[in-house]
């Protein structure tokens, strides 16, 4: 009780000096299946972006980026922290080219036939206002192969929408 009339009176004191108060947007979040040309990883892969739904243009913002393999993990192990890879996100709709993802990392052990998996997240800024869509293009170590790839002409499955003011 005593929060919420602290937050009150800190909406009114803002309103009293002529600030717009706004409610964070709330996430955009989806999962989808894609199918990938690999090179040593997963045939077949689950990905999840979550960014805000809603964001300013030159705001950096953080996306996270989720990719769980759907096939068992048929190469060696890996340990917690070892994969240590490089994502690309292909925009669309008002966006156009990618946003690289530094570290896509996985967080517990993948082992031989285990469930492969491997996340990040990444400060964005946005800078086409509009409607931006979000698709996992590519991943892997860029120096040596892609262990998930889509053509370079093809656009990823939309897993995130953004509204980018």
């Amino acid at each position: 009780m005593f929060r919420r009339k602290i937050a009150a009176v800190a909406i009114a004191v803002a309103a009293g000096f002529g600030l717009t108060v706004t409610a964070a947007g709330t996430a955009s979040a989806g999962t989808v299946t894609q199918s990938c040309l690999p090179y040593s990883g997963p045939r077949t892969v689950n990905v999840t972006i979550t960014a805000p739904a809603t964001v300013t243009r030159g705001v950096p913002v953080p996306v996270f980026v989720k990719v769980d393999g759907v096939e068992p993990w048929a190469n060696s192990e890996l340990t917690a922290g070892s994969a240590r890879l490089v994502g690309f996100l292909r925009q669309g709709g008002a966006g156009t080219g990618e946003i690289k993802i530094d570290v896509l990392n996985n967080p517990a052990t993948i082992r031989t036939g285990g469930h492969f998996s491997v996340e990040s997240t990444q400060q964005v800024a946005f800078s086409t206002p509009g409607t931006v869509t979000l698709g996992l293009h590519r991943f892997g170590k860029p120096l040596t192969y892609w262990w998930c790839s889509l053509p370079a002409d093809q656009q990823p499955p939309v897993a995130a929408t953004v509204t980018v003011n």
